[in-house]
């Protein structure tokens, strides 16, 4: 089972905040709420979409003084398969990309930018649509300026050759504090992350929705007294189901 388009186009339309309180009346206090520590890049991330997910381990494997041609031929060295050449500093292995997917990564806290300005920008070509990693990210400005939509825990410059080591590839993991397994929703915005168990996602959408339309009317009716002029926030919809 995973998320349906359907659901999926419900929960683009509602905030994190929605998504907990319907949590909540169905009896998930405190569980799917990733740890405040991962923060977005910028201001104005929102994404929502499917889950896939990967976990490293921290090693420490020194790297030789090499010239810089033999460096360059050797940090991504692959066979004509694709697959890890034995001299490759950075093994082949961890591949995401895929239309809707928010690609969701434990690297235990690690320092090592593992998602950086090219990765981010060859995983949305492919159809991604967010990132976060319980670990850091790197080319940073660059992300920025390219409106990349990642939640990481720290920013860093280094790479993750001879530091990190792949463990897994789309199987359960634990990001930021919460249980995620591929096929879940993700949804995050500027006030966090939150997890959406996919056997529960579509009652967790409509729920979700109908909170938000409730906060909506009642908003709305705020700006009317205050004299403010409507904005898309209280813009009101039909109930899409």
């Amino acid at each position: 089972m995973s998320i349906s388009s359907t659901t999926l186009e419900i929960l683009r339309k509602v905030r994190t905040s929605d998504v907990t309180d319907a949590l909540d009346s169905m009896g998930y206090m405190n569980t799917y709420e990733m740890d405040p520590r991962l923060r977005p890049l910028f201001p104005g991330v929102f994404f929502a979409g499917i889950a896939t997910t990967a976990e490293f381990n921290i090693i420490n494997r020194t790297i030789p003084a090499m010239s810089y041609d033999e460096f360059d031929d050797r940090q991504y060295k692959r066979n004509p398969d694709r697959s890890s050449h034995p001299d490759a500093l950075w093994p082949a292995g961890h591949s995401f990309g895929a239309p809707d997917e928010v690609h969701v990564i434990d690297t235990k806290q690690s320092r090592c930018g593992l998602l950086g300005s090219n990765n981010l920008l060859d995983a949305r070509v492919k159809g991604s649509v967010g990132f976060i990693i319980d670990g850091a990210c790197r080319d940073s400005g660059e992300c920025i300026m390219q409106n990349d939509p990642v939640f990481c825990s720290v920013r860093s410059m280094r790479h993750m050759a001879g530091r990190l080591e792949l463990s897994s590839m789309g199987k359960p993991i634990t990001c930021g504090g919460v249980y995620v397994r591929p096929g879940d929703g993700v949804i995050a915005d500027d006030d966090g992350i939150v997890v959406i168990p996919q056997e529960d996602g579509e009652e967790i959408a409509k729920r979700a929705w109908m909170v938000q339309d409730k906060d909506r009317r009642m908003r709305r009716a705020f700006y009317e007294k205050l004299g403010m002029p409507y904005d898309k926030t209280v813009e009101l919809e039909e109930r899409p189901w």
